[in-house]
């Protein structure tokens, strides 16, 4: 049965949205001129059968979960449910021999198309794009698309997230069906599939690779220049006094594509991240040959009456420019794959990312997954993960976990803020991390890799990566393997502030019960970090967290982000001195 939480009933009232909702076009890397957005009110019908319904009684808001307000809904899905969707429109095409292609950016969590009676496609994961070419099943009257989904959230060993049917203080209520957007679009036969910027910053130069339907010759422009590229091939393009893409300063390159009849355009960022060595010797992360220190925020990507989805792209937009103005430089994009804009604004603005990968597997026992890393160093070995013991003896969910990653980092590549890949958090469904850690650094050798962010230490890893809210003050240093000491959790500090709390429940790592005492409690935990960030040792720090979400009060906004708990000046004059470490 589904537990989980949902907005109390004042909340829960026609939502009004200034147009189609998340209408603006979703695929910044890849833009076409052909866009159909699919959002809007929508015929829903949820049954216990797989006979698609003759009549749909209700009517939902995509692309918002159906445990939300934002959906109309607010209704929790339990996993033997069939949500069916339904949407009725007139389409005709405006080419000759172009295909119409029909794209989901997210449906939690087994997803079945059908267009016109027929059945077009199936997909399995609720954080991985699909797309399928409806061409043949159109018909010039209308067209009837119904959408099929099942949410089994937690219940076997699929990529689930922070997605549970029993929350607790950090698990939350799941997010089923359609959550991100649906759209079409009108492509040439012959077309570009895709496009991968590999910047290569001591040369000078960045290889280019126009994935297309067939080999040929595609006309590439990019700042004032106009090149000629094989597709399917990379092409190295050298850059005039190329101009290098960072947090101070996000510049990014625009490109035009054209291949065939198709025109596409696309963009990315010149720059390079590595670990290396200072003069001390010590192990840093540098950002274009300069050091810097990662100052950030642990981020969920929960968002106020519509969980997993915001109201607009405007709270992106918003949240990325309000952490930049208090001078942060880095959020944690905690186990949750966000929209394509999402990370253009992170791009545009310049924020740097470390992207988790989302972990699944069977339950988790807080015995198994806690005691390696809580009790005695011998317990904290690489050889002391039992996969059984952490939600991952399954094969098929091994492979899945590693095929549908692949798929993130794919769609993911071009965007510069992406610097860091957490593979595991914690022991959450981990397996064979020193192996994944090989299968991803050789699959995308251009980000850094935390092999399980906080927890069982692993051999192949680029940090040695802590979490810790209990003893925060303690210096470490890996002796072991010399790599960079990143505390990748810290803080938790809970206030629950009346009014903007929507959950009954309370969870956090230590209380406070007024600003000041938040306050108090907050700087006085960063004067223990600042020698060690000073002195070379720690090169990193993620306070949990950015936001309030459910039951979990550990945010430095409220869940409606309405109040910033902390004090503006105070924390924007701690970041900067954080920054000038290595200006």
């Amino acid at each position: 049965m589904n537990n989980g939480n949902l907005y109390i009933d004042k909340l829960i009232k026609e939502i009004e949205f200034d147009e189609v909702p998340l209408k603006k076009y979703p695929r910044p890397n890849l833009v076409r001129k052909s866009y159909l957005c699919l959002n809007g009110k929508r015929d829903l019908e949820i049954t216990k059968t797989d006979d698609i319904p003759s009549s749909f009684s209700r009517t939902v808001n995509v692309p918002y979960a159906l445990e939300t307000p934002l959906s109309g809904i607010n209704y929790l899905v339990e996993p033997d449910d069939r949500i069916y969707y339904r949407r009725r429109f007139k389409f005709e095409k405006t080419m000759q021999n172009s295909r119409i292609i029909i794209n989901f950016d997210g449906v939690d969590m087994f997803c079945d198309v059908y267009v016109n009676g027929k059945l077009v496609g199936k997909h399995s994961g609720g954080y991985t794009k699909f797309s399928f070419d409806i061409t043949d099943f159109l018909t010039k009257e209308i067209t009837e698309i119904i959408v099929k989904v099942i949410d089994i959230t937690d219940t076997s060993y699929h990529l689930r997230g922070k997605q549970v049917l029993e929350t607790t203080g950090v698990f939350y209520t799941s997010s089923s069906g359609i959550y991100k957007t649906v759209w079409l679009e009108e492509v040439p036969e012959k077309r570009i599939l895709g496009v991968r910027f590999t910047p290569l910053f001591d040369d000078n130069s960045v290889s280019v690779k126009v994935l297309a339907t067939e080999k040929g010759e595609a006309l590439l422009k990019m700042a004032g220049n106009s090149y000629i590229v094989r597709t399917n091939i990379e092409n190295i393009i050298k850059l005039d006094n190329p101009r290098a893409w960072s947090y101070k300063d996000p510049f990014l390159y625009y490109v035009d594509i054209a291949y065939e009849y198709d025109k596409v355009s696309s963009y990315f960022g010149f720059r390079k991240i590595e670990i290396k060595k200072d003069e001390k010797g010590l192990p840093g992360i540098y950002l274009n040959n300069k050091r810097i220190i990662l100052n950030g925020l642990l981020d969920q990507g929960y968002y106020f009456l519509g969980n997993l989805t915001p109201k607009s792209y405007k709270d992106y937009e918003n949240e990325i420019l309000n952490l930049k103005e208090l001078g942060y430089n880095t959020l944690r994009k905690h186990i949750k794959v966000e929209s394509d804009l999402y990370y253009y604004y992170c791009d545009l603005y310049g924020i740097l990312l470390i992207q988790d990968f989302v972990n699944g597997g069977t339950s988790y026992k807080f015995s198994h997954v806690c005691a390696p890393r809580m009790f005695t160093p011998f317990l904290n070995k690489e050889s002391r993960i039992k996969e059984g013991m952490f939600g991952r003896a399954d094969i098929e969910g091994q492979k899945e976990f590693v095929e549908q990653s692949k798929e993130i980092v794919d769609s993911l590549y071009n965007h510069p803020s992406i610097i860091i890949y957490t593979i595991f958090n914690e022991a959450w469904g981990e397996f064979k991390p020193s192996e994944m850690y090989d299968i991803f650094k050789k699959y995308d050798p251009t980000r850094l890799y935390d092999t399980a962010s906080g927890w069982v230490d692993s051999k192949n890893s680029d940090f040695y990566s802590v979490h810790t809210y209990t003893f925060p003050a303690i210096r470490r240093i890996d002796k072991k393997y010399g790599r960079p000491y990143l505390l990748s959790e810290i803080g938790g500090i809970s206030w629950k502030i009346k009014g903007h709390s929507y959950f009954d429940g309370f969870f956090g790592h230590g209380a406070a019960f007024s600003k000041k005492g938040f306050n108090k409690k907050y700087f006085r935990l960063y004067k223990h970090f600042i020698k060690q960030l000073k002195d070379g040792t720690l090169n990193g720090l993620i306070y949990t967290e950015v936001a309030d979400c459910e039951t979990e009060y550990n945010g430095i906004y409220t869940f409606d982000r309405e109040i910033l708990k902390l004090e503006k000046e105070q924390i924007i004059s701690l970041n900067k001195e954080i920054e000038e470490i290595y200006k």
